[in-house]
């Protein structure tokens, strides 16, 4: 009887413990109360209980860029872009396909030049206004009334959830476009007057896991979590504000982590620049932070000013290239970045494994074509942005590994303002430059860096321009097969005429304080971090 009455007792003490769990208040990510395990044997009775993790409401990430959510040149910030909004497709780099997401199918119409989309229905944007094609038409004409580059002809709303878009050329690319940061789809009654693509832009208001409630220019922006999206997955937030702080310079916001301002500090978005040094990841993670990184298809390269002596000749490009030890550079970043031994893209690009590109290393083949071409000792400059650290590293290095194979390089370390100013007027002879993005951004790298007189290119010829032209404009080449052949014609072009000088490929990266809940697959579903998923433990 004794023992009956001390299991009873004891059964009664697990429930009120769980009772006021439930007063007190349950995890966010509590699906149920407290689990309780009972273990008995002869002698003794023990309980364990099992809780979830309790978080605190609010978490602030540490950020380079202001967010832009009153708009700019480009619309919105690229971190609202990828939190706040979402794309009719996205990007699977993997497979070089292009999968659903807000869109469920879609067909190509006149080699591309039309793209028919049918739309998920029961999609709602955060302020419970549903999402369909007069949405995705809203879209489409504020980026044409706004002249975005890229944006297409028009939209026409064939029914409630079904939008034709068109565009001025044919081709794969069309579909590509769709997946770009700026393509993501606003609610109607983001402006003033609601509807109106000239409209003022009060707040930008989206279908993905984030909702704005607050913004200060240059200091913070302030999101709740939008339950239309959360509910939809089946999933609970960690989190009842998320806080982007804005810290410009990438020390401090280092420091401002190791103090504990901030739960956790990430890369721009975009990809290129306010970025974590990597060579501070490994010092972190040692200090007991978490890093979570993925490899993006990135590449820094040497660009040259290749219209004008001494790079217009290809030789001389080759000498510099071979002159370049890209294991030595990788190192400058503690070896968190991959050298790019074998192509211009890193090796999971699409067609670029298949390319069967190696490049070499041998200053020894380089002094020769100097001393072949009567360039010894060739005087050469090399222009940097002051604003980026780790590429005055970089540029320190490959001036003495230059200098090595019989070249007399001199760095000029500009402030951004003059830095852009030599770029944009070519006069240079070499330059730290980046091809490529996130996934999402492959394609359209392509067509930025390699097209005759753009704005940001890296290099063109007749051949190289016209396999991009290929790939991204011949009906063709939206089927992969065909576009496979001509990526990899495009990459042993780039390599045959050394376009230009591949030296690593890079990274996007998070980094938390040890007390943050986040999964690296969670994380980086994208190639942008996605941190719907993260909590702070209390």
């Amino acid at each position: 009887m004794k023992k009956l009455m001390i299991i009873f007792s004891t059964v009664l003490l697990i429930a009120g413990c769980v009772m006021m769990t439930g007063c007190v208040g349950e995890s966010p990510t509590s699906n149920a109360p407290a689990d309780t395990q009972a273990q008995t044997n002869t002698n003794e009775i023990s309980t364990a209980t099992t809780t979830e993790p309790q978080y605190k409401d609010k978490f602030i990430m540490g950020y380079g860029k202001d967010p832009k959510l009153k708009g700019g040149k480009w619309g919105i910030g690229y971190f609202p872009k990828t939190q706040v909004l979402e794309k009719l497709v996205e990007y699977d780099m993997k497979n070089d396909e292009y999968v659903p997401s807000l869109a469920e199918s879609w067909e190509f119409k006149d080699g591309g030049k039309t793209i028919v989309f049918h739309l998920k229905k029961g999609i709602k944007f955060s302020d419970g206004t549903e999402f369909d094609a007069n949405a995705v038409k809203f879209t489409i004409d504020r980026l044409i009334v706004r002249n975005y580059g890229l944006a297409p002809e028009g939209a026409d709303v064939i029914d409630k959830y079904t939008v034709a878009i068109h565009f001025e050329k044919p081709g794969f690319f069309n579909l590509a476009k769709m997946a770009e940061f700026h393509f993501g789809m606003m609610a109607p009654t983001s402006v003033s007057p609601v509807g109106d693509p000239n409209g003022t832009l009060i707040t930008p208001i989206g279908t993905g896991p984030f909702k704005v409630v607050d913004y200060k220019k240059d200091q913070y922006s302030t999101y709740e979590p939008n339950m239309y999206w959360y509910n939809e997955r089946g999933i609970k937030p960690k989190f009842k504000e998320f806080v982007l702080k804005v810290i410009p310079d990438e020390d401090t916001r280092i420091m401002a982590l190791r103090s504990g301002e901030v739960d956790g500090i990430t890369d721009f978005v975009h990809g290129g620049s306010e970025y974590t040094p990597r060579n501070q990841l490994n010092v972190l993670e040692k200090e007991g932070f978490k890093v979570y990184k993925r490899d993006i298809p990135i590449t820094w390269v040497i660009a040259f000013s290749y219209n004008k002596e001494p790079f217009n000749d290809p030789e001389l490009r080759k000498a510099v290239s071979l002159a370049i030890n890209r294991d030595d550079i990788a190192k400058v970043f503690d070896n968190q970045v991959r050298p790019a031994w074998n192509g211009m893209f890193a090796p999971e690009a699409p067609g670029m494994a298949k390319a069967g590109i190696k490049y070499e290393y041998n200053p020894e083949k380089a002094r020769e074509i100097l001393k072949n071409k009567g360039k010894e000792g060739l005087k050469v400059n090399i222009i940097v942005d002051k604003g980026q650290g780790d590429q005055i590293l970089v540029a320190q290095l490959l001036q003495q590994q230059l200098k090595n194979a019989g070249f007399d390089p001199q760095l000029e370390i500009l402030e951004s303002g003059a830095y852009k100013e030599k770029r944009n007027s070519g006069n240079y002879d070499m330059r730290l430059y980046y091809i490529g993005g996130t996934d999402r951004r492959f394609y359209l790298r392509m067509f930025w860096r390699f097209y005759p007189d753009g704005k940001w290119n890296a290099y063109e010829s007749e051949k190289v321009c016209e396999l991009r032209k290929n790939i991204l404009e011949n009906p063709k080449d939206i089927d992969k097969n065909n576009r496979e052949k001509d990526l990899i014609a495009f990459y042993k072009a780039l390599y045959d005429e050394t376009g230009v000088v591949p030296l690593y490929h890079d990274v996007m990266t998070v980094v938390t304080s040890p007390k943050v809940d986040a999964k690296q697959d969670e994380l980086f579903e994208q190639a942008e971090p996605q941190f719907y998923c993260v909590g702070v433990r209390k």
